[in-house]
């Protein structure tokens, strides 16, 4: 981790299903978590449906639960919890994904040039092909990307304690589903083979390219620990008959 935070994390151990960090100089363990079912299986289930519906890029790209809101902290201001919107997707295991990512940046290649719109069914089917086998997901962590180095990220680099506000709707009761999951954030620097898959899955489906500010890349990748999870969903009263 960056000279400029005073935190790191010190290890993480899946077997016993713990995340130790130093924070303010001093060892800080948490516990390590899969991420919910509910959320889990809304995700893939998104990647799942025929990529000839017409539904299938809004809910990879613009969803609300693919879309949620990152707290991070920053005790020295006054209001001290910043929020941001972030881009969210599973994750290839680390060994699945170096197997993957030559494949992967080979077909990102291979869309240069063409209109976006001709190779949307190509790119669904490449994010289909991804998430195919439950056993390469990562079930312990979300992956995202930083796109220009502020708030969030400095607030990482001091505190990697942010909580993931996520929220979606589905036609199955409860019919509004929400989640706080809070997490332990780890920054992964360019070059890393996780950054690259990041970054191609920050690019996949978007249309146009995002101006980061005169930089010529991402500034980071991170992968969001899950520590714990609290069901926020809105249930329906029970015996209440809608009108």
């Amino acid at each position: 981790m960056s000279d400029e935070g005073t935190s790191r994390i010190k290890f993480i151990d899946k077997d016993r299903r713990r995340i130790e960090i130093i924070l303010g100089g001093l060892s800080v363990e948490f516990p390590l978590n899969a991420i919910p079912d509910p959320v889990y299986e809304a995700m893939a289930d998104a990647v799942n449906r025929s990529a000839e519906s017409p539904e299938t890029l809004n809910e990879l790209y613009v969803s609300t639960l693919m879309k949620p809101t990152v707290s991070s902290l920053n005790a020295s201001n006054i209001f001290p919890i910043n929020s941001a919107k972030k881009i969210l997707r599973l994750t290839l295991t680390d060994d699945a994904l170096k197997d993957s990512i030559h494949e992967l940046e080979g077909a990102e290649l291979a869309f240069q040039g063409r209109q976006f719109e001709e190779t949307i069914d190509e790119r669904i089917e490449l994010y289909q092909k991804m998430m195919l086998d439950d056993k390469k997901i990562d079930r312990f962590r979300f992956g995202a990307v930083e796109m220009y180095g502020d708030k969030t990220y400095h607030n990482i680099l001091r505190d990697p304690r942010v909580t993931l506000n996520m929220f979606w709707t589905q036609e199955e009761t409860p019919q509004a589903q929400s989640y706080q999951i809070n997490c332990i954030a780890e920054i992964v620097p360019p070059g890393d083979p996780f950054f690259k898959y990041m970054r191609l899955m920050r690019r996949l489906f978007s249309k146009t390219l995002i101006d980061l500010r005169g930089t010529s890349d991402y500034v980071c990748a991170y992968k969001f620990w899950v520590c714990e999870n609290k069901d926020k969903s809105l249930g329906e009263k029970t015996g209440f008959t809608p009108s």
